[in-house]
């Protein structure tokens, strides 16, 4: 959206943290991100809200843009089919709320809680040609994931996984580029490894081009396992969470799976792993896991676009919600 011309009124760079033990650390900082943004909701020059996903600021925004009398767009809203389903309570029976989710499973649990919802196509789903050709790489991609903390947990497991793969004569000349999601994570990453680190690319095209190409990968879960998925790249899903995540997942979590690749289809197409400790028997289990993944190549793109079809765009959705504030 910067990119786009848009002016961020806080440093997005700062916002991203994942489960409760990322949160407290850094509570003060986000809370004075938070007033920023309260204050320029509540100021008149503000005539409306877009929310993108992020729930921990996004659902306290919506309940004052709903004080407010102030029309909402909340795109990619909480996960309520799989926790803290009494969230949708803020949503239900509101027209000036619409939500816009990207998978059918979504919008059934919303409407069934008398929610406003459409389904919108995943714009990285626009991209994809069925008649795209492969051409496989050495490349082995390493996405530890978006946030700092949850990054630097995964990356040694990743890397220890990856080099007990590269131990195989098949993959001895292979090579690993460990992608930065953003900018600011790059010196992070180089501080705690002698791997290049690659910022992932902008562009969801040439994102597209880079996962379809390579050899295969090893992701935390979030969206960058669906892009995975529909570039038809070999992927091993895994995550160490922090202590206080874990324990509430535990209770909480009703899914069978947690990759989207996995909830989407309703099977395992990605193997999956989360823990809390890794040793030598999750290594060998992930590294496993990869080979067999790159024996068998994925060709399920097709399967996850027919579930993922949609006549709502960005575009119809965003014009939709401006034509209201004329």
């Amino acid at each position: 959206m910067q990119n786009a011309g848009l002016r961020p009124l806080v440093n997005f760079e700062t916002l991203p943290v994942s489960g409760f033990g990322d949160v407290l650390p850094k509570y003060f900082a986000l809370r004075k991100s938070y007033k920023i943004l309260e204050d320029a909701l509540k100021s008149e020059l503000c005539v409306g809200l877009v929310a993108i996903d992020y729930p921990g600021f996004n659902m306290k925004l919506v309940a004052l843009a709903k004080k407010l009398n102030k029309p909402v767009l909340y795109v990619a809203p909480p996960q309520i089919w799989a926790w803290k389903s009494h969230r949708a309570k803020l949503f239900a029976n509101s027209s000036k709320i619409q939500l816009a989710t990207f998978f059918d499973f979504e919008v059934d649990a919303y409407r069934q809680a008398s929610c406003n919802v459409v389904k919108t196509i995943h714009p990285f789903a626009q991209l994809v040609s069925e008649s795209s050709d492969v051409h496989r790489s050495k490349k082995i991609l390493l996405l530890p994931g978006s946030r700092k903390s949850q990054a630097l947990r995964n990356i040694p497991v990743f890397l220890k996984s990856v080099q007990k793969v590269l131990q195989d004569p098949q993959f001895a000349d292979f090579e690993i580029v460990l992608l930065a999601a953003r900018d600011s994570l790059v010196s992070a990453f180089e501080k705690i490894t002698r791997l290049p680190v690659m910022v992932s690319p902008k562009s969801a095209a040439e994102r597209r081009e880079l996962f379809r190409n390579a050899a295969f990968a090893i992701a935390a879960p979030g969206t960058a396992t669906l892009e995975l998925a529909l570039s038809d790249c070999p992927t091993v899903v895994c995550t160490k969470p922090d202590f206080l995540t874990m324990q509430l997942a535990k209770r909480s979590v009703k899914t069978e799976y947690f990759a989207l690749p996995n909830l989407l289809l309703k099977k395992q197409i990605f193997p999956e792993f989360i823990f809390r400790k890794f040793d030598s028997a999750i290594i060998c289990a992930v590294s496993d896991a990869i080979k067999k993944m790159t024996a068998l190549p994925p060709s399920f793109s097709k399967e996850i676009l027919e579930e993922l079809k949609s006549d709502y765009n960005s575009e119809k959705l965003m014009s939709e919600f401006l034509a209201q504030l004329i």
